[in-house]
């Protein structure tokens, strides 16, 4: 049986599944693992989702301590981590439904990815045995062994290795497998780092990859608290004043515990004279060589609460785009995201051009796991300093409980939002301004920043809104849509959700439930569903209890629109907003919404008739076609479709128009209609498929393909 590289027991994990569709297919692959390796950062690779395990509750127990890793490939391992596991999954469908060619090359891709690993040597021998490669499979059973596979009982009944145990060699295998196992290379002795001069340096010896996070998690001892002998923070700003005197008091937890991590190599760092008790991280040089001191390094994360930046984009590509934009095409990369945010991780980023009246705004989601700045490199520090400042001014009680329980930062993004200088009173707070995609530095208040977080007690601490769905229209692939990619499922978190609205239907409907969300006081919940950006008449929202917490959401195709309060600036983006509230006494506590994104194609010119049933879709319009569009959520198609109805109202079918060639007629179901009778009436028919083929001038069009 084909063994899962990675899987782990942990009581606190959930399985996540993706649907692997035709992942089988060889061509398929070779795409695949080519964009593998060549991502839009060197540790941040995309395309499609896999079997992943996430830790999925609110409140987490204290984490296993990491795995240890053999020393020359420790700071290699969130990339090669992610891309196995991708692999991985393929490997489990193409097995499962005895594609064992496909098999065999992802088994032999995964063994080239990592040749230490004895999972993947066993894999392959797996297929090799089932398929009747007997000799390849005992040669890649015994490596498997020679590189630390220690399962004696899987050995000898496991059905895929049947075959082989008949053989001479397998007895020679059992025998090496019941013998220790020696390393070829040392093992890191891990110990957590100390944390000396303000510095917290990364290296080898305190940093390990944790499956249930996703990531290499670096360990510290913090320096033992001592009496207050000078200032944490430096300033005389009211707001920084004030935090000083509170920490003085005792009342105040000030930076004990906390980090800094600057992730563009000092070019946008934090001024860290400023705040003296701050500890700031460092990176060791084989740190630094794997590039964990660079970018948004999506799997480099630490046990302690931190709050970051990185004043960096991805420029001069056709991929160009801002950090958080990197990952929000992917729904495991935005899942490792979450364990990030739920793990006391908060980073700074620019939007650069992601955000700018000369596109628009791109962004496809709206999120709470990262702080996005207006502006270039720099527009980070008024953020950053409002962090440091507000984190200080917990008191330390209430700090605690916040970090224990995984929820300091949805905290300080909800006192971020509702401290803006326009948000005024809760509904100003369950309101689109308090919620932007791209935060405006001129907005902030950090005086009332610092006062909300030392005026918060237990009694007040908000809930965590968790979502999910439950039901939903998706439209069919080749029939309501034409894409080769991400399908309109982007990513699905506990605390944000996003989908393309690819469809031809008029309005999709989605079914979620909140009922996952947690109270730290374990007390009754309310909720509310708000419309945060889009046409409040083209949303619909009914709550389906009494409480709120679960809700069907409609929501119709939506142009392009002006963003309010913006001027010169569009979207194609609808949010809606999920608040929990507790009541305590005549108030309330409010939480951070969880966000539920809708995302229309700007390059798209749709038509409905009076019946809302679609009328045409021009995807070569010489005006429209020509708004960007980020090229991982669609390719662009130079064809125009034009949809037809009988009386009944019922679809027949569509012809598709295009530049330089003939009209052709397509059936309700999505073929080619390839030849009719003298009545016209279809007898004959192919079926379609649609490929991303790369043109002359580097740019990626859609390629209609019939299939025989």
């Amino acid at each position: 049986m084909i063994q899962q590289v990675g899987s782990t027991n942990s009581p606190c994990t959930d399985v996540l599944h993706y649907d692997p569709g035709d992942m089988e297919s060889p061509d398929f692959l070779n795409s695949v693992v080519a964009s593998l390796r060549v991502s839009l950062m060197k540790n941040v690779p995309s395309l499609i989702s896999i079997i992943l395990l996430f830790s999925a509750v609110a409140v987490l127990p204290a984490p296993p301590r990491p795995e240890p890793v053999e020393r020359a490939a420790l700071f290699d391992q969130p990339m090669k981590r992610v891309e196995r596991f991708r692999l991985q999954q393929m490997l489990l469908s193409s097995f499962s439904q005895k594609n064992f060619d496909a098999a065999q090359q992802i088994a032999i891709r995964l063994t080239d990815l990592d040749p230490d690993d004895p999972n993947g040597w066993y894999n392959l021998a797996c297929v090799q045995a089932v398929s009747g490669q007997t000799q390849s499979a005992l040669s890649s059973l015994k490596r498997s062994v020679e590189k630390g596979f220690r399962d004696i009982t899987r050995l000898q009944t496991d059905k895929d290795l049947e075959s082989l145990r008949v053989e001479s060699m397998f007895a020679e295998i059992l025998e090496i497998a019941m013998t220790p196992y020696v390393p070829d290379h040392p093992v890191i002795p891990f110990q957590p780092g100390e944390i000396k001069n303000s510095v917290a340096l990364v290296t080898e010896q305190n940093t390990g990859w944790s499956n249930e996070r996703m990531s290499l998690i670096t360990y510290f001892d913090p320096a033992p608290r001592s009496p207050i002998s000078r200032d944490q923070i430096i300033g005389t700003s009211a707001a920084e004043v004030l935090v000083n005197a509170w920490i003085r008091e005792g009342t105040a937890a000030g930076h004990y515990g906390d980090l800094y991590d600057n992730r563009d190599r000092d070019h946008s760092n934090l001024n860290l004279t400023k705040f003296p008790m701050l500890a700031h991280v460092e990176y060791s040089p084989e740190a630094s060589k794997a590039e964990a001191d660079w970018g948004m390094r999506i799997g480099q994360a630490f046990e302690q609460p931190t709050f970051g930046n990185s004043s960096t984009a991805q420029v001069n590509t056709p991929f160009w785009r801002s950090n958080p934009r990197m990952l929000m095409h992917d729904d495991m990369l935005m899942k490792i995201a979450w364990s990030q945010f739920v793990n006391n991780q908060l980073y700074c980023y620019p939007e650069h051009n992601d955000f700018d009246t000369t596109h628009g705004d791109v962004y496809v989601a709206n999120t709470p796991f990262w702080i996005i700045s207006q502006g270039s490199s720099g527009s980070d520090q008024p953020f950053l300093e409002a962090i440091a400042l507000t984190l200080a001014a917990f008191h330390p009680d209430v700090k605690k409980t916040l970090v224990d329980n995984h929820i300091l930062i949805a905290v300080l993004q909800k006192i971020l939002r509702q401290s803006q200088m326009s948000i005024l009173t809760d509904e100003d707070y369950l309101s689109g301004s308090a919620h932007p995609v791209v935060f405006q530095s001129e907005r902030l208040d950090p005086l009332r920043m610092v006062r909300m977080a030392h005026e918060m007690t237990h009694e007040t601490i908000p809930p965590l809104v968790r979502l999910k769905v439950v039901e939903e229209d998706l439209g069919l692939p080749g029939k309501d849509y034409f894409h080769s990619g991400p399908a309109e499922k982007l990513f699905d978190t506990p605390s944000a959700i996003s989908r393309v609205f690819r469809s031809t239907a008029f309005q999709r409907r989605m079914v979620i439930d909140a009922s996952d969300s947690v109270d730290v006081a374990a007390r009754p919940m309310t909720f509310r569903w708000v419309v945060l950006q889009g046409d409040t008449e083209r949303v619909h929202i009914r709550p389906l209890d009494d409480a709120g917490t679960r809700a069907e959401v409609m929501i119709e195709w939506h142009e392009r629109a002006a963003i309010p309060g913006l001027t010169g600036m569009d979207s194609n983006r609808v949010d809606v907003g999920v608040f929990a509230a507790v009541h305590i006494g005549s108030d309330n506590a409010i939480s951070l919404p969880g966000f539920v994104s809708s995302f229309t194609l700007a390059n798209e010119k749709r038509t409905y008739n009076e019946k809302r049933q679609i009328e045409s879709v021009d995807y070569a319009d010489p005006v429209i076609s020509r708004r960007y569009v980020d090229p991982f959520i669609d390719i662009p198609k130079n064809w125009r479709d034009e949809y037809h109805y009988n009386k009944q109202n019922e679809l027949l079918g569509w012809t598709r128009v295009m530049a330089d060639q003939p009209p052709q007629e397509f059936s309700a179901d999505g073929r080619l209609i390839s030849k009719r009778d003298a009545d016209k009436n279809p007898v004959a028919w192919q079926r379609v498929r649609y490929e991303p083929v790369q043109q002359s001038d580097g740019t990626v069009s859609l390629k209609q393909v019939t299939v025989e």
